[in-house]
């Protein structure tokens, strides 16, 4: 077993497990510092060789993105909505000086 491989996917999945507890907290300035330093364990992942013995920790690490990636649409949509909200109000107001003038 490679210990390289191994503890580069275990750097990565901490990594990402912090990431998640940051994005619950809404801290994404630390999100993204967070990020880079999970490329770079990424990056190293590329060049090596993955073998069957690391498939585990492969498919836990996916499950952790994939909450992370839920928890950003997540808010993403609820930016998108208030976005939406303030330009309708926006509007309304813009609609209501135009007929009161």
């Amino acid at each position: 077993m490679s210990d390289v491989v191994l503890i580069s996917l275990q750097h990565t999945l901490t990594l990402t497990v912090e990431m998640i507890d940051a994005a619950a907290h809404d801290n994404w300035t630390l999100v993204t510092e967070l990020d880079e330093r999970r490329q770079f364990h990424l990056q190293q992942l590329q060049a090596a060789t993955l073998h069957s013995h690391h498939h585990e920790m492969l498919q836990a690490l996916q499950a952790q993105n994939q909450k992370l990636l839920e928890r950003a649409e997540s808010v993403r949509d609820t930016v998108e909505q208030q976005l939406s909200q303030h330009q309708y109000n926006h509007r309304a107001l813009q609609t209501y000086v135009t007929s009161a003038g």
